[in-house]
């Protein structure tokens, strides 16, 4: 289990702490979505978690142990961390894509590019990739370190609607055995795919499951969020008295689903 005990961060050059007393409990088996407004610092969070900034004030506790309490246990906590930042040039210096793949894992790397589709790229130099590429490739080389806690910050961005859903597919899967935390500016991709949902306010951190996302949209304008266009499809369509109000639906695909059962129903 992770937990985060009354976190606050003061970032350098200001007098002003960005969140107060965040706490909270996360554990594996669920992939954990991270939102909130612009600027509220959800990257500087998922810094705080990974270790790599120390909170002002509070503690990060991974399996009971405070992880600043020594040198010798941030180094261990390091070692069950993976984390896909924005940018991800800083990884990469080995001249092809598979001799980069290969330096970060003793073993087989085939499972791992076959699930990401990289083998059109392994004789590219990871320099040359696309955004999305770069972020696959990113992926790949924390899968291959089988981290206990995997951190993704905005992890779709810059690709298509595929690989999307592909690299989502993949951290569903990843995240039975392990905790998985999920930046993402796209709320109807946290909406198919996520778990837990994570409001990071100044005043706190509320979580929510995805059960009470999904009966209560007021959270979005609460939060000052838009709410996701499924949801706001699925309220016009009970409102239209075309679906029922006990319906509940993830993504515009239920949503099909369920209208052409209707229709077949109605035939």
């Amino acid at each position: 289990m992770l937990e985060l005990k009354e976190i606050n961060y003061t970032p350098p050059k200001s007098s002003q702490p960005l969140w107060s007393n965040l706490s909270l409990q996360l554990q594996a088996g669920k992939i954990y979505a991270l939102v909130g407004i612009n600027g509220v610092g959800k990257t500087t969070i998922l810094n705080v978690i990974s270790g790599l900034i120390k909170p002002t004030q509070g503690e990060i506790v991974w399996q009971q142990q405070p992880i600043h309490q020594s040198a010798a246990t941030l180094r261990q906590y390091l070692t069950q961390v993976g984390y896909c930042l924005q940018s991800t040039d800083h990884l990469f210096f080995k001249q092809t894509v598979q001799e980069e793949l290969e330096y970060h894992h003793n073993g087989s790397i085939a499972e791992v590019v076959q699930q990401l589709q990289l083998e059109p790229l392994l004789t590219m130099s990871p320099f040359e990739l696309s955004g999305g590429q770069k972020k696959r490739l990113a992926l790949a080389i924390m899968l291959l370190k089988q981290p206990q806690i995997l951190l993704c910050d905005e992890i779709t961005a810059g690709l298509d609607a595929h690989f999307q859903q592909l690299v989502m597919n993949i951290l569903q899967n990843y995240c039975r055995q392990h905790l998985v935390i999920v930046v993402t500016h796209n709320l109807e991709e946290a909406l198919q795919y996520c778990d837990q949902w994570l409001f990071l306010t100044p005043t706190g951190l509320k979580e929510y499951s995805i059960t009470t996302i999904l009966r209560q949209t007021e959270l979005f304008q609460h939060w000052g969020l838009r709410m996701p266009p499924t949801l706001a499809i699925r309220q016009s369509l009970v409102a239209a008295g075309v679906l029922p109000a006990d319906g509940y639906y993830r993504s515009n695909e239920e949503i099909a689903a369920a209208l052409a059962k209707i229709k077949n129903k109605d035939q």
